[in-house]
């Protein structure tokens, strides 16, 4: 009996051992499915990232080829602008030479001129003191014409006296005769007296000549000095025109003087602002020399990482084939397990998921808002054991619990729902709970019934 006991017991520690090495083997099975499926999500995300990366190193290339090209151009056209720029700047150096000069110039003129405006100036006050000495001779004159004419009748009245005296003397004389020896004496002085009336006239008539000579001498003079002043009367006008044209010469001096200075000040900075344009065009030049060596290198590298490109293409392929074997090697020993059903109905949770993923704060595709909504849900359905979304490019917003791949864009449940449809997938193991599961899916809508993203769950297998 004893015996037959011990057996029994060994029989069912057996059995027992049995148990546990089966649940071990379908763990490692379940395990083993999760990693053949994430490795074949890598080989997929490696396999899009190659893609990706050699199409970004051919735009590279082509684009730091173009930037090579248009960097050798511009160089080329910078250097030929630096040569024109210091051309410019040395043609600027004669123009402000030239200014200078022209102020220095501009200055000696304006110089000049107020020295001929002083002189003007000079000679204008001489014109005006011939004019007032013209007008003191001309009264002297007329003073001294005066004076001659009283002399004239002066010497008419001495000339009626002599003729006077004359007839007088004649008289005498007659008388004395007609007094013979009485009257010898008184006619001696009756000679005199006509000799002396004689002198006396003949006198006279030369004043009177003398008179009329210098009468006629004043008169010339009068039309000298009429002439005179009507010349120094024209001389003063034209010397006052003169000096309201050199007033003007000197106003137009002084404005090209003030032109010139600014045209000096701006020349020197003109100048100023060249050298600073050919020292940073000559930086600029630099620059572009290094940018083109850059490129160069740039370029250098770009090969370097398509090797390094090519590399991860074998390392992927290896991959590949690494993960096809292993699907084999699962697919050989297999899973053999009495599924009853699902723990839930699926028409059902896929028609309250379709409910959830009409929920309009979804649509902002937030993850404060996705992470709040899908808690609530996983909470309110026992029968879910996760739940998550997805975006476009097929990238995860929110999986309760922490999702087992990188990116769903590759799995169907995704692909069949963000082009519009619900699904429901087989019996599978799960990525997240890696347990036996099955997935359905819905598309999240935006306002205008376009698929923007996409909710998914997993229903537990008893």
């Amino acid at each position: 009996m004893r015996a037959a006991a011990r057996w029994f017991s060994r029989n069912t520690d057996s059995e027992h051992i049995k148990h546990e090495q089966q649940e071990k083997m379908v763990t490692l099975l379940h395990e083993s499915v999760v990693i053949s499926d994430q490795l074949n999500a890598a080989v997929d995300e490696v396999d899009g990232a190659i893609h990706q990366l050699t199409d970004i190193a051919d735009r590279s290339a082509a684009q730091e080829l173009m930037l090579r090209r248009s960097s050798t151009g511009a160089m080329s056209r910078m250097e030929q602008s630096f040569s024109a720029l210091q051309e410019v700047a040395s043609a600027a150096e004669q123009i402000s030479g030239a200014s200078s000069l022209l102020k220095f110039k501009s200055n000696e003129t304006k110089e000049l001129v107020l020295d001929v405006s002083r002189s003007l100036q000079t000679a204008n006050e001489v014109m005006n003191q011939l004019i007032h000495q013209n007008e003191e001779m001309d009264a002297h004159i007329r003073d001294l014409i005066e004076q001659t004419s009283h002399v004239t009748e002066m010497n008419a009245l001495i000339q009626a006296i002599v003729s006077q005296t004359s007839l007088l003397a004649l008289n005498a004389s007659i008388e004395a005769a007609h007094a013979g020896e009485y009257g010898r004496g008184f006619a001696v002085v009756a000679d005199q007296i006509k000799k002396l009336a004689e002198q006396s006239g003949e006198a006279v008539r030369r004043s009177s000549q003398v008179v009329e000579q210098i009468e006629h001498g004043v008169k010339q003079v009068i039309r000298a000095v009429d002439e005179e002043k009507s010349s120094v009367g024209r001389g003063a006008d034209e010397m006052r025109s003169t000096q309201g044209r050199v007033d003007e010469i000197l106003n137009k001096i002084s404005q090209v003087d003030e032109l010139a200075g600014d045209t000096d000040v701006a020349s020197a900075r003109q100048t100023g602002h060249m050298a600073d344009m050919t020292r940073m065009l000559k930086e600029v030049v630099d620059s572009v020399n290094e940018t083109v060596a850059s490129v160069d290198e740039t370029l250098k590298m770009t090969e370097q990482q398509r090797e390094q490109i090519a590399k991860l293409g074998r390392i992927k392929g290896n991959l590949g084939r690494s993960s096809g074997e292993l699907v084999k090697a699962i697919d050989n020993v297999g899973i053999k397990h009495t599924i009853n059903k699902a723990m839930g109905n699926v028409a059902s949770l896929q028609q309250w998921l379709r409910q959830a993923a009409a929920d309009s704060r979804l649509r902002s595709l937030k993850e404060e808002e996705h992470r709040t909504i899908l808690t609530e849900l996983l909470r309110s359905k026992p029968e879910i054991e996760a739940i998550w979304s997805n975006r476009k490019d097929g990238s995860f917003i929110v999986s309760l619990p922490e999702a087992g791949l990188l990116n769903a864009k590759g799995r169907e449940w995704w692909k069949q729902a963000i082009a519009g449809h619900a699904f429901q997938s087989g019996i599978y193991v799960s990525a997240i709970t890696k347990q036996l599961c099955m997935t359905i899916s819905v598309p999240i809508h935006d306002e205008a019934g376009h698929p923007i993203g996409v909710i998914g769950a997993d229903m537990s297998i008893q």
